[in-house]
């Protein structure tokens, strides 16, 4: 009979513990699947493709637990690129048309409480177009760097990169414009 898993087990413990105790992907799949999935969403994939990507997810941190090395980073890092690396890998299988500004992607951006900031960062993100929007979105709150982004929207670096550049002093500017007296 295995082991009884702590609720208090770091995620690093928990890789330790999945070559003998199955049970800890399970633990590991309920503190991060959630926010896997809305990473997943926010890359574009479709909902209906969100379980695929998030099983090909498992699947690597159940193979590759014992590489893990805190040397290198935190463990919650370690999750994360596995799931940028999959989400990536899965679009890039896609069909280009399939990479387009999805209407059906939400991407939820955390929640700021220290202040009345929030209200004028809501009102700026909504002047900016919507791919505009996406590149922000995905980059400040879904990890991807402006390569990744380019590769899933199958799109050059540099067009990328000119989108980011015009989002974020179009944010400059509005965000500017309302602090002011």
């Amino acid at each position: 009979m295995p082991a009884m898993i702590p609720v208090n087990a770091t995620d690093e413990e928990l890789l330790r513990r999945m070559p003998s105790e199955p049970e800890a992907l399970e633990v590991l799949y309920q503190r991060w699947g959630g926010r896997w999935a809305g990473l997943i969403r926010a890359a574009g994939v479709s909902t209906q493709d969100v379980a695929d990507v998030l099983q090909s997810i498992l699947v690597e941190v159940w193979q590759h637990a014992a590489r893990f090395d805190r040397r290198r980073g935190s463990c919650e890092s370690w999750l994360f690129q596995i799931a940028r690396f999959r989400t990536i890998d899965f679009l890039r299988r896609q069909k280009p048309q399939s990479l387009a500004w999805s209407e059906d992607v939400v991407v939820t951006m955390p929640i700021d409480n220290s202040g009345d900031v929030r209200p004028w960062v809501d009102e700026a993100m909504a002047r900016l177009s919507e791919r505009e929007r996406r590149v922000i979105q995905l980059m400040y709150y879904g990890g991807f760097t402006q390569k990744e982004i380019a590769a899933m929207w199958n799109v050059p670096h540099g067009t990328v990169k000119s989108w980011a550049s015009r989002a974020l002093e179009k944010l400059r500017r509005h965000l500017s414009e309302e602090r002011r007296p």
